[in-house]
């Protein structure tokens, strides 16, 4: 059982598993409603329908990533609270897709083992393919590791030992796990590894498919050979591409530009996962040149040197890509490093993949004392309505938008399903905030 990673605190695992929203109601009935890929931005369990119990299982899984627990306090914490929820045992539930009501199976020990060892293994798995993605320059290619015991699937056995490039896109269809319970992983490895042991890429290999009927789309949906349905997928790929959402907002860079750009976000949100690091880099928008890339311990990254001499010979040429480790969106000090040093764009990224770029409009006359003063007021006013980082949210959220109003700076997003659901709750608040602050600018 997945209790053997007990020890571990995965932080990716933790970032793969925090970024998700909560799948749609009318995709909460059966595990088919939510399919491959689609688990990278979604959590569903089969026949949760209300928020409340899915926010409930989430929660729980969630402590057990990040504490280490085990399957045995999972349940121990879960099993009470989903009963006093009337989520336990047999219950009736309507089907969204015929509007039939049904008599199904809810909680129960065996269900909460499944969810607990698909969430925890498909958690694990995608924690570990940020950290493939992360040192795949050193080590560029993947084994197919089937553990060899006596409870080994024999479909799989046609993968073990299979050594393909990381990018190869075989492993957007076979990177394991690859069914319920599946123990298989993979190994990375460099060049020289390779040799020492013998090994080599295998040559001419081609992945079989076989027809699956999905009953709940009645698409016929093409499957790799060995892969339960639900599984032929890579939802920490799915998770760390960045290019659906950073085409409508590259702003019509030179296609150099935009490539550099997003290999530069999806190393800001890949490097900043783990160890509470600010990453912060810039790049030349009209060559696509690199121009630095800069490091530091705490949540935000400064401006070095090499990125402060680009800035001085042409500003509008430059743009900052940086991580937003702190409140999922741009606040008073993004902002402000756009006033200072008139860069041509700041781009940001967030753990669960939301973009967000600012670019200082022409004309404005919009001062560094007048924006911490906004900045100021949006706090005050945020702490009446509520506390700690969810006013912090609001009170940045408000200010990014009434500089928008204004005119003053134009920001264009593309949001993260976990940061689409926060937002959408804090919407009346950060609103009712951006009206007052408009009314001073």
């Amino acid at each position: 059982m997945i209790d053997a990673l007990k020890r571990l605190r995965p932080e990716e695992a933790l970032a793969f598993f925090r970024a998700k929203g909560l799948a749609p109601p009318d995709a909460r009935f059966d595990y088919r409603d939510v399919w491959r890929n689609e688990h990278a931005s979604n959590f569903v369990v089969a026949k949760a329908m209300r928020d409340e119990v899915l926010e409930t299982i989430r929660g729980a899984l969630d402590r057990a990533l990040e504490g280490g627990g085990t399957l045995a306090s999972f349940m121990d914490e879960l099993e009470p609270e989903l009963k006093r929820l009337g989520w336990w045992g047999r219950g009736m539930e309507r089907d969204p897709l015929t509007g039939a009501l049904k008599n199904v199976q809810l909680g129960s020990p065996r269900r909460l083992r499944v969810i607990f060892d698909a969430n925890m293994r498909a958690a694990h798995a995608a924690g570990k393919w940020a950290r493939i993605e992360r040192v795949k320059d050193a080590f560029p290619f993947l084994r197919y590791v089937q553990i060899q015991r006596d409870t080994k699937r024999e479909e799989h056995a046609r993968y073990h030992d299979l050594i393909r490039p990381v990018d190869d896109p075989v492993w957007e269809r076979i990177y394991p796990p690859n069914g319920w319970r599946c123990g298989c992983t993979v190994q990375q490895l460099s060049q020289a590894m390779m040799d020492r042991r013998g090994m080599s890429v295998t040559e001419d290999f081609t992945l079989k498919e076989r027809g699956v009927l999905n009953k709940r789309t009645g698409q016929i949906e093409p499957t790799a050979l060995g892969v339960d349905p639900a599984w032929d997928g890579n939802p920490g790929k799915a998770w760390l591409d960045l290019g659906g959402r950073h085409g409508p907002i590259s702003g019509g860079l030179p296609s150099e530009a935009a490539a550099t750009e997003l290999g530069f976000v999806s190393r800001a949100r890949l490097l900043g996962m783990t160890g509470g690091r600010g990453h912060l880099g810039a790049l030349d928008l009209a060559t696509g040149n690199e121009i630095d890339w800069s490091i530091e311990a705490g949540d935000r990254a400064g401006i070095s040197s090499a990125m402060r001499a680009a800035l001085a010979a042409a500003p509008e040429n430059v743009g900052l890509v940086r991580n937003l480790s702190g409140a999922p969106a741009l606040g008073a000090d993004d902002i402000g490093d756009l006033l200072a040093t008139r860069a041509g764009s700041l781009l940001g990224v967030t753990v669960d993949g939301t973009l967000a770029r600012a670019v200082l409009a022409r004309d404005t006359t919009l001062s560094r004392a007048a924006l911490d003063a906004l900045a100021r007021r949006a706090q005050d006013l945020a702490l009446g309505l509520a506390r700690g980082e969810e006013a912090e949210l609001i009170a940045r959220l408000a200010l990014t938008r009434a500089l928008r109003r204004s005119g003053a700076v134009v920001i264009s997003e593309r949001l993260g399903p976990a940061t689409a659901q926060t937002r959408a709750r804090l919407e009346a608040s950060v609103a009712r905030i951006a009206g007052q602050l408009s009314d001073g600018i």
